[in-house]
């Protein structure tokens, strides 16, 4: 089955009751499922006329803009008790052994930092030579890196399925990629990037399309 495309379909879902009802939203609630709202989108712009227009959709445009940039996702995540890396803002030398991310609205780069890199040639890469800061989360010493496809608050993983309607109900984006920083003790709570609906596989379709029905 293949997900809907914007020629095929309005991009605005509404959940089933049960559905709604166990990500504590209101029965009227709609979502726009494009997945990747990123500043300037056309996503970005549909969802703004949405909320000038009076409509309750989800996300919503603050909600979009603070996801995406990384030092204020782990705030929110933090002040929500959810644990996270230690970490700290950078314009002049990269760390080493830190994930680091580009503080920047148009970009959702990532780079490991690590002994023996390039660390000029990178910090240039990460903040655009010096435009934006770069967020670098220092890493434990025995630790994965996951990364969770995360659907109205579900997820294929098994392991990650109560995270996941967590994640939803702190950042309420329908469609959204987390990743996860894991250690003996604790999930740590690193980023959020867009998951686009034309990226869903088959599988996730189909969790999908049980969840509700797309509206005209």
């Amino acid at each position: 089955m293949e997900p809907p495309s914007f020629a095929e379909k309005s991009l605005f879902f509404r959940p089933n009751p049960t559905d709604l009802a166990r990500l504590e939203l209101a029965p009227d609630t709609l979502f726009h499922m494009a997945g990747d709202y990123y500043y300037m989108s056309e996503a970005y712009y549909q969802l703004l006329e949405a909320e000038l227009a009076g409509q309750k959709v989800l996300p919503n445009t603050k909600e979009t803009l603070d996801a995406y940039v990384v030092p204020i996702a782990l705030e929110k995540a933090q002040r929500a008790d959810f644990p996270i890396p230690e970490y700290r803002l950078v314009v002049d030398k990269l760390p080493t052994g830190v994930l680091a991310y580009s503080v920047n609205p148009f970009s959702e780069k990532m780079q490991l930092i690590s002994e023996g890199d390039d660390l000029t040639a990178k910090l240039n890469s990460l903040s655009r030579t010096g435009k934006y800061a770069v967020c670098c989360q220092t890493l434990p010493k025995d630790y994965r890196v996951d990364m969770i496809r995360c659907i109205l608050g579900h997820t294929l993983v098994s392991e990650y399925q109560g995270y996941a309607l967590d994640m939803f109900k702190l950042f309420h984006l329908p469609l959204m990629r987390v990743r996860v920083i894991v250690t003996s003790e604790a999930y740590l709570f690193s980023a959020i990037e867009p998951l686009a609906l034309k990226d869903l596989n088959a599988a996730e379709v189909s969790l999908l399309e049980g969840l509700g029905t797309w509206q005209e």
